[in-house]
């Protein structure tokens, strides 16, 4: 078990993680990433949309039709933009980049500058400044329309330092990019081809005058390539693909939809390789990858899925029939392989159960009812926990805190936290430091120790500081935390029922306190 529905989230030898959408679905994995997918696929659909109106916002004549068309297209690209920092800030420098890339293609392309504005300015150096005010204007909706949470957001995770560590190997970086990179490499053949096609050889000797700087920078980057490939045994592969993609981005007549997934194509290579070369201070090798991996999965699927589109009617006129039966069937293979995933990996998920027994559902608790879980040399019944749970969910108003046993990570604490989501004293505390890496860390540690002490003391003023400290509601003693706070300190809740809390649920081991105010 795990061979296909574990292991291909850990593609890369070592630590790094290289999760992709499906797993994250199938995992049940509620990161800010997952939650991040759909605000970066409208990010980009309106990057497309400023490409595809060519800056036509309402016709000629209509300047008040215009204004509002615009200022109602750049407010919502902003709030979508800016609403990738609040909810998975990594994603956010790519996906503001594109939509300023967007915004500069499309007015200094297509822009029609009346000539009462600028007048000074050539009509060129006017669609300039127009997309670089544009761009700015972008840029500041991003960011002021989520001031309120930027004024109390502190990035602990700003820094890039040189990775000298293991690189990436070839087989590691084909089996996860695989499909894409050959569906993409396959499209720019057929785009070349076409290009070739379509141009005459008489048109060449205008390129005579550049001939050795295109034979200079030809060479630079094979020579970058082979340099690179010595440390990093993937660069070559990136680097020729991007200078690739590059050079059909500036195909005479090339529309722009091929150039923005060629953009994107490019990104996502950048990507790729930036992981090769660096690592976020404080986030390791593990969450660099992991992170800048899932942006290029989005960038690789669309640009894979578009080029699959254009290349199969093109193949057609340009590959012989025997060429394109040997594509057909070498695609057909990747495709059918990755494919194998859900199947498999879903099967395999679904059989990585904490009880056999648990019916399958859809309801992320019912495996409580007949699971059981060991820790600190104690068996538990986890249906009581479960029953408890429910209670809190159907009888507790509002957002109430409560208490409740803090374990090592990857245990079973913070479970009420976790299924009611209301907040405790403490959360998981690896995560509570890493989101507070601007403080000390001591600030988390603390409340591990002081929930602790407040279950192990028998001394009463304290255990009320504790509970006044912190605005706790709710008192939770269950299994978990007899096993984990055993002593005198437990029998307080009992004696002082009716007195500092009262006891408001009771389940064989499991007992729920309200605090009385």
């Amino acid at each position: 078990m795990g061979e296909w529905y574990w292991n291909p989230s850990r593609a890369i030898p070592g630590e790094p993680i290289t999760e992709f959408p499906f797993f994250t679905f199938l995992y049940g994995d509620p990161h800010a990433h997952l939650i991040d997918l759909p605000v970066t696929l409208l990010a980009l659909v309106w990057g497309l949309s400023i490409l595809k109106g060519r800056w036509q916002w309402g016709g000629p004549g209509k300047p008040w039709t215009a204004l509002v068309t615009f200022s109602a297209s750049f407010l919502l690209g902003g709030l979508a933009i800016g609403a990738l920092r609040p909810t998975n800030t990594w994603d956010m420098p790519a996906y503001l980049g594109l939509g300023i890339l967007a915004v500069l293609y499309s007015a200094i392309r297509y822009g029609q500058i009346p000539d009462g504005i600028l007048p000074r300015l050539s009509h060129s150096w006017k669609k300039i400044v127009i997309g670089i005010g544009a761009a700015a204007l972008l840029v500041g909706l991003a960011f002021l329309l989520y001031q309120p949470f930027a004024s109390w957001y502190a990035q602990g995770y700003n820094a890039f330092d040189p990775y000298d560590g293991d690189r990436t190997p070839m087989w590691a970086y084909t089996m996860h990019w695989g499909v894409f990179l050959f569906i993409i490499a396959s499209w720019f053949v057929i785009e070349s081809l076409d290009w070739m096609a379509k141009t005459p050889v008489s048109a060449l000797s205008r390129l005579r005058p550049y001939f050795t700087a295109i034979l200079l920078v030809a060479l630079g980057v094979i020579v970058v390539a082979v340099t690179l490939s010595f440390t990093t045994p993937v660069a070559w592969l990136i680097v020729i693909l991007a200078v690739w993609a590059a050079v059909l981005i500036f195909r005479p007549g090339q529309s722009d939809a091929k150039r923005a997934v060629l953009v994107m194509t490019g990104l996502a290579l950048v990507l790729t390789f930036v992981v090769e070369a660096f690592v976020l201070r404080g986030a390791g090798r593990m969450n660099t990858v992991f992170k800048f991996y899932l942006q290029a999965w989005t960038l690789f699927s669309i640009s894979a899925a578009a080029a699959l589109w254009w290349m199969l009617p093109a193949a057609s006129r340009l590959w012989t029939p025997r060429w394109r039966q040997v594509w057909l069937t070498a695609a057909s293979l990747l495709i059918f392989g990755a494919a194998l995933f859900p199947l498999f990996g879903g099967s395999d998920k679904i059989r990585d159960r904490m009880s056999p027994v648990t019916p399958l559902t859809l309801d992320g608790m019912t495996y409580m009812n007949t699971s059981t879980y060991s820790d600190q040399g104690k068996d538990m019944d986890l249906s009581q926990d479960y029953r408890a749970i429910t209670w809190m969910q159907n009888n507790v108003q509002g957002s109430p805190v409560l208490v409740e046993a803090n374990t090592s990570i990857y245990r079973w604490g913070t479970r009420f936290t976790i299924y009611t989501g209301l907040p405790g004293v403490l959360g998981w505390d690896y995560h509570q430091t890493q989101q507070r890496s601007v403080v000390t860390s001591d600030w988390v540690t603390s409340r591990v120790g002081e929930i602790k002490d407040f279950y192990s003391t028998t001394d009463l003023t304290a255990a009320s500081s504790f509970l006044a400290k912190y605005k706790v509601k709710y008192i939770i003693l269950g299994q978990l935390e007899q096993a984990y706070y055993p002593g005198p300190g437990l029998a307080k809740f009992a004696q002082q029922n009716g007195k500092l809390w009262k006891e408001v649920y009771r389940d064989l081991d499991t007992v729920i306190y309200e605090v009385i105010n």
